[in-house]
C-alpha cells in the first residue's frame, strides 16, 4: 500500500506545476507496462501488457484507426492467460472489425453454483489449508478465437455479426494440501445439477448478429451520448449436439456531462437471457459481448460485470444488470509530454436472475445443507453492491482502473478490489 500511496502523490504533484493540454497524438502511440494488479478472486497478477493506438495524421484523434493489444499474466491464486486483441474501423473502408485469441488456465476456479443467492455460501469451507476445505473450487480451462465486423446503416446505427469459438475443459480441483474429493463441484454431478455428458466441458461455435447504436463523443472515455446492443446468439454443441442454444443479448449506456472536462454520470443496464435451447453449466459464466477487449468476461461479479460481487457468484440462464457512477477529474496535467487525467468514480452497481438455472433440481440442495434456508425458502432478490473506484487516464485511451467495492448481502460478497485496463463501461 505504501508504495502505491507514493506513486499516486508522484502523479498528483505535477497538476500543480502543469496545465493539461488536448494536442492531438498522431502515428503509433503505445505504452508497454508490467501488468501488476490484483483482485480478490484470483490474487495478485504479474505479467505485462502494452496497448497500440494508431491516430494517422491525428485528425481523428481522440478516437483512432487502429487499436491493438497483448496482454498475458499469472495470478498467485493459480491461474495464467495469454489474450490478443485487435479493434479497427477504417482497415477495410465502411466496416468496423474486431479480432482476439486467449487462452486461460485457472487452476483454482471460483465455482459457488447456480442462481446466486439461492446456493448457500459459507465462508469457513472455502479455500482453506488449515482445515483442507476447497468446497468452491474446480478447475476452468479455456481456449477463444472470436471475430465481429460492423457495417453502417443510417445516422449513428450499424448492423453487426460475429462468431465465438470455445473450447472449455473442466476438472475437479486437487492438491495435496486439500481435500479436494470433496466439493460442491461434484456434489452437484452426484446430485445431477451437473450432468456426467456435461461434467469435463465441451467445444462450441457461436453466431451472434444484431444492431449498434453509437452517439458517444468519445469511444473510450465518452463525455455524451448513448451507445446501445441489440441481438441474438446462437450457440451450437460441437460435441454432442446436445446442448445448443440461444439467447437475447442488449445493452444500454448513457452518458451525460454535469460540468464540462471534469464531472460526468454515466450508466449501463444489461441483460443476458436464455430463449430457446438449453445452456451447459461450463457456458453460464459467459458473459456476451460483441468483441473481447479483457482476457475474460465471466458471470456477475467482479472487476467489469457487477463489482462488488465475487467473481462467478450469480450464474444462471438469464440475468439483468446495471452499473452507475459519477465521473470526477480531480486532476489534469502533463506528465513526460502525455496528457494525464486523475478520474475518481463512485459507483454502485446492481443485478438480478431474470431466468433460473435448473431451478427444479436445485430443491436436491436441501440434502447438502440441513437447516439452511435454501431457495424454496427465499426470492431471488435485487442484489446491490457499492464502492469506489479511481482511475489513471492517459491519452484518453489509456485508461487503468481500481474499484473496490462491497455488496450488501455477505451471501454474494464481501470486499472486493478489481484491477483492469483500458476498460471504462
Amino acid at each position: 500500500m505504501k508504495k502505491v500511496f507514493v506513486c499516486v502523490v508522484f502523479l498528483l504533484l505535477p497538476g500543480v506545476f502543469s496545465v493539461a493540454r488536448d494536442k492531438p497524438k498522431t502515428g503509433w502511440v503505445f505504452t508497454p507496462m508490467p501488468n501488476l494488479g490484483y483482485t480478490t478472486d484470483t490474487g495478485v497478477t504479474l505479467g505485462a501488457f502494452s496497448d497500440f493506438f494508431y491516430y494517422g495524421d491525428g485528425s481523428s484523434y481522440p478516437n483512432f484507426l487502429h487499436h491493438a493489444g497483448f496482454s498475458a499474466a499469472y495470478a498467485t491464486k493459480g491461474s495464467w492467460f495469454a489474450h490478443f486483441y485487435f479493434e479497427s474501423p477504417s482497415l477495410i473502408k465502411g466496416l468496423r472489425v474486431n479480432a482476439s485469441v486467449t487462452y486461460r488456465d485457472a487452476m483454482v476456479n471460483n465455482f459457488y453454483g447456480f442462481n446466486g443467492i439461492a446456493s448457500p455460501y459459507d465462508a469457513a469451507l472455502d479455500l482453506n489449508a488449515d482445515t483442507r476445505t476447497a468446497w468452491y473450487t474446480n478447475k476452468r480451462r479455456f481456449f477463444r478465437v472470436a471475430g465481429s465486423v460492423m457495417g453502417g446503416i443510417g445516422s449513428h446505427l450499424d448492423w453487426m455479426g460475429g462468431f465465438v469459438f470455445r473450447h472449455v475443459r473442466m476438472a475437479d480441483f486437487s492438491l495435496q494440501k486439500y481435500d479436494s474429493a470433496n466439493s460442491l463441484f461434484v456434489a452437484y454431478r452426484d446430485i445431477g445439477l451437473i450432468r456426467e455428458d456435461e461434467f469435463f466441458g465441451g467445444t462450441s461455435l457461436e453466431f451472434k448478429g444484431g444492431f449498434v447504436y453509437d452517439t458517444r463523443d468519445v469511444e473510450l472515455s465518452p463525455n455524451q451520448g448513448v451507445y446501445g446492443e441489440l441481438y441474438l446468439v446462437g450457440n451450437a454443441d460441437l460435441g454432442r449436439w446436445k446442448y445448443s442454444y440461444a439467447q437475447l443479448v442488449a445493452h444500454f449506456r448513457h452518458y451525460v456531462t454535469l460540468f464540462p472536462g471534469r464531472l460526468v454520470f454515466a450508466y449501463h443496464l444489461g441483460l443476458q437471457h436464455q430463449i430457446a435451447g438449453e445452456i451447459p453449466y461450463y457456458n453460464l459464466n459467459e458473459v456476451a459481448t460483441i468483441f473481447y477487449p479483457y482476457e475474460e468476461i465471466c458471470g456477475l461479479g467482479s472487476r467489469v460485470t457487477v463489482r462488488g460481487i465475487r467473481y462467478n457468484r450469480v450464474m444462471a440462464a438469464g440475468y439483468a444488470w446495471g452499473n452507475f457512477e459519477l465521473r470526477f477529474i480531480p486532476f489534469k496535467f502533463q506528465l513526460f509530454n502525455q496528457d494525464v487525467n486523475l478520474v475518481l468514480n463512485p459507483f454502485a452497481d446492481l443485478c438480478a436472475i431474470t431466468r433460473p438455472y435448473r431451478l427444479q433440481e436445485q430443491k436436491k440442495l436441501g440434502e447438502m445443507y440441513p437447516g439452511l434456508n435454501i431457495w424454496q425458502d427465499r426470492s431471488l432478490p435485487v442484489m446491490a453492491a457499492f464502492g469506489l473506484g479511481g482511475k489513471i487516464q492517459i491519452n484518453t485511451n489509456f485508461i487503468l482502473s481500481l474499484d473496490v467495492g462491497r455488496g450488501l448481502d455477505p451471501q454474494v460478497s464481501d470486499w472486493t478490489i478489481g484491477m483492469a485496463t483500458t476498460y471504462v463501461f
